[in-house]
């Protein structure tokens, strides 16, 4: 892995991690230990990150009051679900950042695929090597010796982190979105389209785990034609899914 994919790679997932973070950093779908604390401290010191934490807390942390009359004290507040505000905020957050996450996954992947082909290309002009339809057992074995280049598995098992990641964020989220499920009323509506959406990602999601595999095992195998119509169908996958996840946050968030 050379210095421009690490560069490349290090500035995407800067980008747009912080751009899913800010949505729930805004919102207060954050708990105190989570990576938007420290994504707030960056942004405006200790102080404010102490304070986006505290004001989501606030409520929680601060003593009962007494009633005068009664002398009664008022049953505590909520104890939230899994350091969240409710399990609607831990929803959200799972759905935003599994977003992000599998986004930025994609994106390494897409960093890898380009540096394959880079250095693939560049063999098959050092063989002289002008028509595809000659690519034989040589190109095959070099295809191979580069997909398991250390170099180049540094960055597979990044994608693979980032992606294991994502999807179990991405799991926790589906689980908790099923509680929610209800009868959608008749005719257009937020949760329907959101409800779809779901669907729709949830399926895109298995295909695109069974496409990585396969991409997989046809790049080692150094088969050149097949490697190459998984690859771009796994890479339209890979885009397509963050894009319905994120989607399906923004329309539940539109007035």
């Amino acid at each position: 892995m050379n210095s421009r994919s690490i560069a490349s790679f290090c500035f995407l997932f800067i980008f747009c991690s912080s751009a899913i973070f800010a949505q729930g950093y805004e919102a207060g779908y954050f708990p105190p230990l989570s990576p938007v604390y420290a994504l707030g401290f960056a942004a405006g010191g200790p102080g404010a990150a102490s304070e986006a934490v505290s004001g989501a807390t606030a409520s929680a942390t601060a003593a009962p009051d007494i009633d005068a009359a009664s002398g009664a004290t008022p049953p505590p507040p909520s104890a939230g679900f899994l350091g969240f505000r409710d399990e609607v905020a831990f929803h959200k957050f799972a759905g935003w950042t599994s977003g992000g996450l599998l986004l930025t996954a994609g994106l390494v992947g897409a960093i890898r695929a380009y540096a394959l082909m880079n250095d693939g290309h560049a063999y098959r002009d050092a063989m002289g090597i002008d028509d595809e339809s000659e690519i034989g057992s040589l190109c095959s074995a070099e295809i191979g010796g580069l997909w398991g280049a250390s170099g180049g598995q540094t960055l597979r098992w990044v994608h693979v982190g980032i992606l294991a990641a994502g999807e179990s964020l991405y799991l926790a989220d589906a689980v908790t979105g099923l509680g929610f499920m209800g009868p959608l009323p008749p005719g257009y509506s937020r949760s329907k389209v959101h409800r779809y959406l779901f669907f729709a990602h949830a399926g895109l999601i298995v295909a695109e785990a069974a496409l990585g595999l396969l991409t997989t095992d046809a790049l080692a195998s150094g088969n050149h034609e097949l490697a190459r119509g998984l690859g771009i169908a796994h890479a339209c996958l890979g885009l397509a899914i963050p894009i319905l996840i994120l989607g399906g946050g923004a329309v539940m968030e539109l007035q």
